[in-house]
């Protein structure tokens, strides 16, 4: 095995439980009771668990509609004061796709928050994600998800580990009492 490797194990490790920590507190401040995602996910397109397990990331999302821009940019405004007071660091970064307007977007050590909204439709639909960058697995490594994901236990093959016991077939999990 290679050393960086290695390390990125570790590191998408810490990850996965900075964003664990993070995520209650940003979805409350969302508007919302339970994650949509919460998991580490392959930065290929490769549908083999072995090939994709090689270059992952975490990521946590949730996602609302809400009438108005208005009510999109209160969403956003809630979000930016929790992250703030949590430590992140407000960043403009652009939407990813033209169609889509970037309400906010932050940084905590190597993790990134944006918030989006399309109004595309009768509704403004405004998502929420938290990320990991992608890093580089030696061969062997398996994905990991939280418990607060709703697909956790589902008998997904990139996810060998979880506990298919505590499968709710995609029943979103509510998340943990705040501890304040």
């Amino acid at each position: 095995m290679n050393s960086q490797q290695d390390d990125n194990v570790a590191a998408t490790a810490q990850h996965g439980e900075q964003i664990s920590a993070a995520v209650p507190g940003l979805v409350r401040a969302f508007g919302q009771d339970s994650v949509g995602t919460l998991s580490e996910t392959s930065c290929t397109s490769s549908p083999d668990p072995e090939t994709a397990s090689r270059n992952t990331r975490w990521e946590a999302s949730t996602a609302t509609s809400v009438p108005t821009q208005q009510e999109a940019r209160a969403l956003a405004d809630a979000v930016r004061q929790h992250a703030e007071a949590q430590g992140w660091q407000t960043q403009d970064r652009e939407a990813a796709h033209p169609s889509l307007e970037r309400l906010y977007s932050a940084v905590r050590e190597d993790l990134t928050l944006v918030m989006d909204a399309d109004d595309g439709g009768e509704d403004v639909q405004v998502r929420l994600s938290v990320t990991s960058p992608c890093l580089e697995k030696p061969a062997g490594h398996t994905m990991a998800r939280s418990e607060l994901d709703p697909m956790y236990g589902s008998p997904d093959p990139m996810y060998p580990n979880d506990d298919r016991s505590k499968f709710t077939n995609g029943t979103p999990r509510p998340l943990p009492a705040p501890s304040e």
